[in-house]
């Protein structure tokens, strides 16, 4: 076979799978793997959520600033993006699922712990090790999805998993709300610590999927070689080439920056919403987390719908994709300062849910695009590094920063600490706003041709091994 009729079929399956030529249901794949780290993914944000309510009440028993009691949220996120690099160099060579089981086990107990914690430094020290645990979610989940599902329906798959997070702000502002509310904080954390005891271990149980399986096999209707050459890559790159490689994509670079944008407001804005709305327009703590609870609702509506959007809005490429995600974190900005600065909670209410809704559907289409632009034996590496911007430059900063702001704004400006913290948010927001919206417009430029020349150079690559193995079977 010559080289010219080798390389049109990989060139022809990458444009094929680029352009969703072929559409397949998740149910034709399989719908357990996605089933189960999805509920993973909502009991890793249903104990986020927990400490979000718990915060006013946790920094009194400790007679804590806000400042100190920001920290707490910074030792889950910081420990959680660090150790998602590691973590995800050994799921790009190692056994995925026992990774993301020995996970779910630390995570399960440190919520244990936490619960038992007498002083402020043992409840720190019990969610450095709850990061610990959940470090290995990022890397290994949108690793696997990816090899489990081509792209054809890997918008849906990827947003139906994201949406487990609002969804565990849901369950976790009412549920832990109500929890914390009759029996207080510590029960709220060893709700969120059982389920993930109980159902990281099921995940022993998952099938390991080849590394760019969905790939090969999306690729293999148009190229016979690959039918009978469905083998895990040769591949298996160091920490610091995987990195190296995962900054030179332009695409994957501007859209980790957008990720930590999307930390920053997204997880760790959330954070002192319940606060805020305690101290500035006065709701009880089971109110604060039921307006929490109406946000995350929102998001997971955005985000379950979003999944089929994005694979629709596939078929007029991937700029365009990038661009839904532009505008979605436009409108986060505008809508939420607009939220923080409104005179009364419904007001507030009112614009959080609705932004959240329409910026959830965006979502998954940019997720959709770094598992795309990402090569295949490194995918879960990139996972990992975009795990590291949400955790590490967004949310473990945000409440900090809005602590200290409201903390300053309240010393030196005479202002309530209701209203010191409006500040915090509103500059928090606004800050991480404009620094992510200029990061995905660059990302815009560059998302199209990244992917396919991603795509193309795995095919090519896996073509001509299929070709020298059947030249020498």
């Amino acid at each position: 076979m010559s080289e010219s009729e080798g390389t049109a079929p990989v060139g022809a399956a990458a444009a094929q799978a680029a352009n969703l030529a072929r559409q397949i249901s998740i149910r034709d794949v399989g719908a357990g793997p996605l089933t189960l780290l999805f509920i993973l993914n909502m009991v890793d944000e249903f104990d986020r959520a927990v400490l979000a309510v718990a915060m006013d009440s946790i920094r009194a028993e400790f007679g804590l600033t806000d400042t100190t009691v920001g920290l707490l949220p910074l030792a889950v996120v910081f420990i959680t993006g660090v150790l998602a690099l590691p973590a995800g160099n050994w799921a790009d060579r190692w056994s995925r699922k026992g990774i993301l089981a020995g996970g779910a086990l630390v995570w399960g107990t440190a919520g244990l712990l936490a619960a038992a914690a007498q002083s402020f430094i043992q409840l720190f020290l019990t969610r450095a090790m709850l990061g610990a645990g959940q470090g290995t979610i990022g890397p290994t989940h949108g690793s696997l999805l990816s090899d489990y599902y081509p792209v054809s329906i890997r918008g849906r798959v990827l947003g139906y998993h994201r949406a487990a997070s609002p969804l565990g702000q849901v369950l976790g502002a009412v549920i832990g709300g109500v929890i914390i509310a009759t029996a207080g904080w510590r029960w709220g954390f060893v709700a969120a610590a059982i389920p993930g005891l109980i159902f990281g271990m099921l995940a022993l149980k998952l099938r390991e999927p080849k590394q760019g399986e969905a790939d090969l096999k999306e690729a293999a209707t148009t190229n016979p070689l690959l039918k009978e050459f469905l083998a895990s890559p040769e591949d298996r790159w160091g920490f610091f080439q995987s990195l190296g490689s995962i900054w030179r994509n332009k695409t994957l670079r501007y859209l980790i920056l957008v990720n930590a944008a999307f930390g920053f407001m997204l997880v760790g804005v959330v954070f002192w919403i319940p606060a805020f709305f305690e101290r500035h327009y006065d709701y009880s703590q089971q109110n604060a987390a039921l307006a929490l609870a109406a946000l995350a609702f929102a998001a997971f509506i955005g985000t379950w719908y979003g999944g089929p959007v994005a694979d629709r809005l596939l078929q007029k490429g991937f700029t365009f994709l990038a661009q839904v995600g532009l505008v979605a974190v436009i409108l986060l900005t505008v809508m939420w300062t607009a939220a923080f600065a409104s005179p009364t909670g419904e007001v507030a209410i009112a614009f959080l849910f609705v932004s959240a809704f329409v910026v959830s559907l965006g979502i998954p289409g940019v997720i959709n695009i770094v598992a795309a632009a990402s090569p295949p034996h490194i995918r879960a590496q990139a996972f990992a590094a975009f795990q590291l911007a949400l955790a590490v430059c967004g949310a473990a900063l945000a409440p900090v920063i809005v602590g200290f702001i409201s903390e300053f704004s309240q010393s030196n400006f005479d202002m309530s600490r209701g209203e010191g913290l409006q500040v915090g948010l509103i500059a928090a927001t606004l800050g991480a706003g404009i620094v992510g919206s200029w990061m995905m417009f660059l990302a815009t430029r560059h998302a199209a041709a990244d992917v396919q020349r991603t795509m193309t150079e795995f095919l090519e690559k896996q073509a001509e091994r299929a070709r020298r193995k059947a030249e020498s079977g």
